[in-house]
């Protein structure tokens, strides 16, 4: 895959006059991909078998590629000690922030990320920078997936779809305005879990962004009456259907982003 130019913090590479390069490669690379699972075994049969005892992702995704100055607009390479600088306070930062390669088959897809920063000189001459960046998940993110659902009866079943690519599950945040006074369930079928909670009112709105859940209505205590199983979008490899079965007329919107093993 060859990217060019990159968006970091909301400013792009090529808006400063410069662009992604590759200093002394023949062109043949190997790459890691990201999300590599660690397997934890234990010996069973006298080494026999191997039984599994878990897995783990050890390491959050990681990338190391150069700029250098954009030749097509500039004869002069060199990259003087302000604009050094100007790159460094840029780029290397204590906090991730989001990054994406401006590629139209990725445009949707972004990191949580830094850089540690290498100096590539020649003749003395500072001519590019290494970036090796750091990100906070081993996987890259897709922008927001927003569903909104509109249940207008008692006992109503809509089905959403995960398009995540990693099996488990996701606390996406949830809005929900109540049209009905009463207790509110949501049963997922692929979870076969049911998140209660217990004596909303109509027009009541009800937040949850796991660990927290809110109520418009503040006469509602809804710590009390709410069971803390937070609802959540699973995926598995065959089956991606979330199937929900609603108590009460209610609207809701779900926001989420995405895994995607990039």
């Amino acid at each position: 895959m060859k990217f060019f130019d990159f968006e970091y913090d909301g400013l792009n590479l090529s808006d400063l006059g410069y662009v992604i390069c590759n200093f002394g490669s023949d062109g043949l690379e190997t790459t890691k991909n990201g999300s590599q699972i660690t397997f934890n075994k234990i010996s069973t049969h006298n080494g026999e078998k191997f039984e599994l005892i878990n897995s783990k992702y050890e390491e959050c995704l990681s990338s190391t590629f150069h700029i250098c100055k954009n030749p097509c607009n500039d004869n002069n390479i060199e990259i003087s000690f302000k604009e050094y600088r100007d790159l460094i306070s840029w780029l290397n930062r204590k906090e991730f922030h989001k990054f994406k390669f401006l590629e139209s088959e990725y445009l949707d897809l972004f990191f949580n990320a830094s850089f540690n920063i290498n100096k590539m000189e020649f003749d003395g001459k500072l001519i590019g920078l290494e970036l090796n960046m750091l990100t906070d998940s081993p996987f890259a993110y897709q922008e927001s997936e927003i569903i909104n659902i509109d249940n207008q009866i008692e006992r109503g079943t809509k089905i959403i779809y995960s398009k995540s690519d990693e099996e488990g599950y996701i606390y996406p945040y949830t809005e929900i305005k109540i049209n009905q006074s009463g207790d509110l369930s949501i049963y997922n079928s692929l979870d076969d879990k049911t998140m209660c909670i217990a004596n909303c009112n109509d027009g009541e709105i009800i937040t949850l962004d796991y660990p927290i859940v809110q109520s418009s209505d503040l006469s509602h205590k809804i710590q009390n009456d709410f069971n803390w199983n937070f609802f959540r979008i699973v995926n598995t490899f065959k089956d991606k259907r979330n199937i929900l079965t609603i108590s009460i007329p209610c609207e809701i919107k779900i926001k989420y982003n995405p895994l995607v093993k990039f």
